[in-house]
């Protein structure tokens, strides 16, 4: 396989006491097959566009450092949420450079709901400079497009039938998950995440989760919490559970996400059956089960197929959610499930053996002409 120099390119970070940290899609979508990569003979870099004068460039950012650097030279883009003017600026110039311009995508903002806080925060009237309108034209710029999911690729297909569209589902990076003891206690539930980028998921659970940890004795515990002075949704009212049987904790940037999981025993991922949530990666799932926490989650499609793949469980309507609950309420059923799920993980979704995808898409992507 030859080496190929790539920039990865993420608008997608958060800034905390003056530190960069990346958040899930530039982990996920970038520094992890970025990592592997590297560790196979390629060259590649994870940061921020840098233009200047007539070439771009990357300023590499590495998680909880200051400092950064400015690579130069990649044979490849790869765009992650390129919503800025500049992204334009730099797919122009990369491309009259004969560098390959790529857009990685995961999530499907052509069908952002407006409950989602970010269809406000890209909304073009609001945002003339920073928009999802940008992003679409990145995308018609492109040479190739990779997407997450086969809701995604078909999309992209359709939109843009002239353009190759390759699909590498999400991995997880297995060694950074540290092995979990089951307590014995009453299991928690629990849900990671935040509510403004949610769309009506959590109220699926509403009309019986209050009277479900009410009759079993046990709590609901959520991680991810925003406080209400940024006017964000509490998730124990989404629930509408009484808030004596509620826990909550704040963020947490995913260089320590972890510590997010260490206090849910069950966990739960709740979908909204719209077109949107079709379009969601399984990858909520992968850190529950990375974590040592079974879980449930709504029947979407990529949560079929991950359940069928032997990790999770699908819930189609309430009875069915009580009914997995209750089974998970039993120590060694949830010790024995536990374990199941890490070892198929482990196998077929860690980013290691997702080596060859991503080196063979990069490649065929490096041919066209």
């Amino acid at each position: 396989m030859r080496k190929m120099t790539i920039a990865f390119a993420s608008q997608d970070w958060s800034t905390v006491n003056d530190l960069s940290y990346p958040n899930g899609c530039t982990w996920y979508r970038c520094i992890l097959p970025a990592a592997i990569l590297n560790a196979n003979g390629h060259e590649c870099h994870v940061g921020l566009l840098h233009v200047e004068g007539s070439r771009f460039g990357l300023r590499i950012r590495k998680p909880m450092y200051k400092a950064e650097s400015v690579a130069w030279g990649h044979s490849m883009l790869v765009f992650k949420l390129p919503m800025h003017s500049a992204n334009l600026v730099a797919a122009d110039m990369a491309k009259s450079k004969g560098i390959k311009v790529v857009v990685d995508i995961d999530d499907w903002f052509d069908g952002l709901p407006k409950v989602n806080r970010a269809w406000a925060q890209t909304d073009p009237e609001s945002n003339p400079h920073n928009n999802r309108d940008i992003y679409f034209k990145v995308i018609s710029m492109s040479d190739a497009l990779i997407c997450s999911t086969p809701f995604l690729f078909d999309f992209y297909k359709k939109k843009h039938p002239e353009r190759p569209i390759f699909l590498i589902r999400n991995s997880i990076d297995v060694l950074r998950w540290p092995k979990r003891v089951q307590r014995k206690s009453a299991p928690v539930i629990g849900w990671v995440g935040a509510t403004p980028w949610r769309a009506n998921d959590l109220e699926q659970l509403a009309p019986f989760m209050d009277e479900y940890l009410r009759t079993r004795g046990t709590k609901f515990h959520h991680s991810g919490h925003i406080p209400n002075s940024l006017n964000a949704a509490s998730a124990s009212d989404l629930l509408g559970v009484d808030k004596n049987r509620f826990s909550s904790v704040g963020m947490a940037p995913m260089t320590n996400i972890q510590q997010l999981f260490s206090h849910i025993d069950i966990g739960v991922v709740p979908l909204n059956d719209i077109p949107f949530n079709h379009a969601k990666s399984y990858l909520k799932g992968l850190e529950y089960g990375m974590a040592g926490i079974p879980f449930i989650a709504s029947d979407t499609p990529e949560y079929r197929f991950l359940a069928d793949a032997g990790v999770g469980r699908i819930a189609r309507n309430a009875d069915e959610w009580i009914s997995h609950m209750d089974e998970l309420m039993n120590y060694k059923i949830r010790c024995a499930e536990a374990e199941f799920n890490l070892e198929i993980i482990k196998e077929k979704f860690s980013i290691e053996s997702f080596l060859n995808q991503w080196e063979t898409v990069y490649s065929q992507i490096m041919d066209i002409s």
